[in-house]
């Protein structure tokens, strides 16, 4: 142990980080030697609560030792992430609006992944009987709104085809907002990017 040593701390800088950390008193002078010229610099106890987020608020660490705050991102750096981050919550939004119930012929019908199974499925069922009697069957069948209405295999195809404008204008609408966070010069253009459709 190297009691001359104690609270100190060996650290390798890269990029503003610690990409090593020692604790000095583990080695002796000519160890700690050796390290320096790896390019390990020493710390204190403060500077090392700094760097390991002790101390409020981020610091960063030179190639010479010297612990600086860690500067506020530029207004370049702060577009570079909200683009991306935008992006991402426009596409949640367009993926949650295309499940939500559609309306068709008055009533609200579910469109989630297992209303969509039922769907389809009435609809081969709803072919199959209408095939057998030579006219068009129906069944009842239960609305977003808890409502029980009779359908055909037509407004269950009516139901799907008015799904299919819905979530191609969410598309359509989706692109376009992309290509203007693409485009925005800030972040206040980025934040005000809506998803229109």
């Amino acid at each position: 142990m190297n009691d001359k040593r104690v609270n100190q701390y060996l650290i390798l800088p890269g990029n503003g980080q610690r990409k090593d950390t020692k604790l000095a008193v583990e080695y002796d002078e000519a160890q700690i030697a050796e390290l320096l010229k790896q390019g390990y610099v020493i710390v204190n106890h403060d500077d090392f609560n700094k760097l390991i987020g002790n101390a409020g608020g981020e610091y960063l660490i030179a190639d010479d030792g010297l612990v600086y705050p860690k500067p506020a991102p530029t207004d370049a750096e702060l577009l570079a992430a909200a683009k991306p981050a935008k992006i991402t919550e426009l596409k949640a939004e367009r993926d949650a609006r295309e499940v939500e119930p559609i309306t068709y012929n008055g009533n609200s019908y579910d469109y989630d992944g297992k209303a969509r199974e039922r769907i389809n499925a009435a609809i081969i069922a709803l072919d199959v009987q209408s095939a057998k009697a030579k006219t068009a069957a129906s069944i009842d069948w239960t609305t977003a709104d808890n409502q029980d209405v009779k359908v055909t295999a037509d407004d269950l195809r009516c139901v799907i085809a008015a799904v299919a404008q819905r979530s191609n204008a969410l598309h359509v609408a989706y692109r376009a907002a992309k290509d203007k966070v693409e485009q925005a010069a800030s972040v206040a253009e980025v934040e005000a990017i809506t998803l229109d459709a």
